[in-house]
């Protein structure tokens, strides 16, 4: 009887002890999470269509600026970029550069080809110049040595004008030289020493003179040195313009010294 009342006390402590455990274990375990409101659903659901909202205005806007710049996307690297892209630009840019590049290697070596073409065609046109002058010195002394038979002398360069002047339009003509001073008139191919003084005799001295001759005061001149059509064959008109030219003036005594 004894051994059953201790038995049974024992096991009310155990069970005792078992539901004081039990306890405190379920009392350390966190509470369980409370159901949102319904409240709160909505408003998740509406910060949710924002985002996406937002996501969609993000990605378009990237699109945009993908378009506009003509980076091409990963594997499409090899297609045609897009026309008015910032990538097409910078494409045509970069050509028109090195066509520009091109044009002024062009140009830069054209100014250099000139530049000796014109040093040629100076040098050219000073040995024109030149043989122009002799060619009419051999043609003055030909006709010389055709009228006199024999290379002309003092007496001939001595000779006087002609008694009459023929008839026609006369050119100007000066009784001297103005300001005392004549031109060279032997710088005009096909004047030589005697024609000068001839054409002296007759008041002519100065190459604007020569260069304001119509066709009537140049047969009047031919008629005058008794060589007609010389004045016309040999362009002393134009020759005495040129000459007019403070150039051409400097250059005649340097070719003749020459």
């Amino acid at each position: 009887m004894e051994i059953l009342i201790w038995l049974v006390l024992g096991l009310a402590a155990g069970a005792a002890a078992g539901w004081f455990g039990y306890r405190y274990v379920e009392s350390k375990k966190p509470p369980p999470p409370v159901p949102p409101a319904v409240t709160d659903v909505a408003e998740a659901r509406q910060r949710a269509a924002t985002l996406e909202a937002a996501l969609e205005k993000a990605t378009a806007e990237v699109e945009d600026l993908r378009t506009r710049s003509g980076i091409a996307r990963p594997g499409d690297e090899t297609l045609p970029l897009i026309e008015g892209s910032l990538a097409w630009h910078r494409r045509h840019l970069e050509t028109r550069v090195r066509f520009l590049e091109a044009k002024l290697t062009e140009v830069e070596t054209s100014s250099a080809q000139l530049l000796a073409a014109e040093a040629r065609a100076g040098e050219a046109q000073r040995l024109r110049w030149r043989n122009t002058y002799l060619d009419g010195r051999v043609r003055y002394l030909e006709e010389e040595f055709a009228r006199f038979g024999s290379r002309p002398g003092a007496s001939d360069l001595a000779e006087a004008p002609p008694a009459r002047l023929p008839e026609g339009e006369q050119p100007t003509l000066f009784d001297a030289p103005r300001g005392g001073h004549s031109d060279d008139l032997k710088h005009i191919s096909g004047i030589g020493p005697k024609l000068e003084q001839k054409l002296n005799s007759l008041g002519i001295w100065h190459y604007d003179q020569i260069a304001s001759w119509t066709q009537a005061n140049m047969d009047w001149v031919n008629s005058a040195i008794s060589f007609k059509g010389r004045i016309e064959r040999e362009k002393w008109v134009s020759q005495a313009k040129q000459l007019l030219q403070p150039a051409a003036v400097e250059r005649v005594p340097e070719e003749q010294g020459s």
